[in-house]
């Protein structure tokens, strides 16, 4: 049987009130596409390159982690005191089954992430621990998954369970109505962790030219999330950027070098079905 984590009655009252303000989860503004059964295909892309004494470039190495499946399962889940909940499944398509579950409401003001199961497919890591070996970085990109939330990068690792898991308070993932220069509180728990929509772009992802929103994230670690949104066909390209990772020897705390990783996640398909 799933564990449920207690939550506040006001965070409860907080998701209620906002969808009685926005008259039944109606709103003027276009919002993330949630409809059921939708399904999107990913691939990523991890790259790294190493520095050279002089600061240049001098090599690189790709690793192709796949391709992963989000989908809309349900878009009338209950759990707890939550109801007309969207569940988002994500596998990655070399271990069907193992599912990543996050349940959101998309109200008038925002879309936000309620709950959670399997985030990943390793245990999470802390931030700063991911410079230590190099293969961490799959372990961080298996935990962030691809449904519409970055999942969080917890420091407790023994949250690697299918149990139902809730976020301390409601996570406002995207804020309503979505325009270049908004600004929101995304995360406090277990970090501070703020989201700007920077501009607009036009990415090319398989063939198809996508109108995006560039929606970049503020917080205390040298990791840089952007996420390219489309209110039409949903999350087109997550990218991950951290440079500077210092090579650390098992025998020596000294860096034995430095370089720049990467992991680019773009759209490959998106299935909507008929109406």
């Amino acid at each position: 049987m799933s564990k449920l984590f207690f939550i506040l009655p006001s965070l409860i009252l907080l998701i209620s009130c906002d969808e009685a303000v926005n008259t039944g989860n109606i709103s003027v503004y276009p919002k993330y596409p949630t409809l059921l059964r939708t399904v999107w295909e990913y691939n990523t892309i991890m790259k790294y390159e190493y520095y050279d004494s002089t600061g240049n470039i001098d090599s690189s190495s790709v690793i192709d982690l796949g391709n992963t499946i989000c989908t809309i399962s349900s878009i009338n889940d209950s759990i707890t005191n939550f109801k007309k909940l969207i569940l988002f499944e994500e596998f990655d398509v070399a271990t069907p089954d193992y599912i990543h579950r996050m349940w959101y409401i998309n109200s008038g003001s925002g879309f936000y992430a309620i709950a959670y199961s399997n985030p990943g497919t390793s245990n999470l890591i802390i931030p700063k621990q991911i410079f230590s070996n190099p293969e961490n970085f799959k372990q961080l990109i298996k935990s962030i998954g691809l449904s519409p939330a970055i999942f969080p990068v917890l420091s407790n690792s023994n949250q690697f369970s299918d149990s139902i898991q809730f976020y301390p308070y409601p996570r406002k993932v995207l804020a309503y109505p979505l325009d270049v220069g908004s600004r929101w509180v995304e995360l406090i728990d277990p970090f501070y962790r703020e989201r700007i929509v920077r501009t607009t772009e036009i990415i090319n992802c398989n063939g198809n030219d996508y109108n995006t929103y560039k929606i970049e994230s503020e917080w205390d670690f040298p990791i840089i999330f952007n996420d390219y949104i489309n209110l039409t066909d949903g999350l087109i390209k997550r990218e991950i950027l951290i440079d500077s990772v210092a090579i650390i020897s098992p025998i020596s705390p000294d860096p034995q070098g430095y370089y720049k990783f990467s992991s680019i996640s773009n759209l490959v398909r998106v299935l909507k079905p008929e109406r």
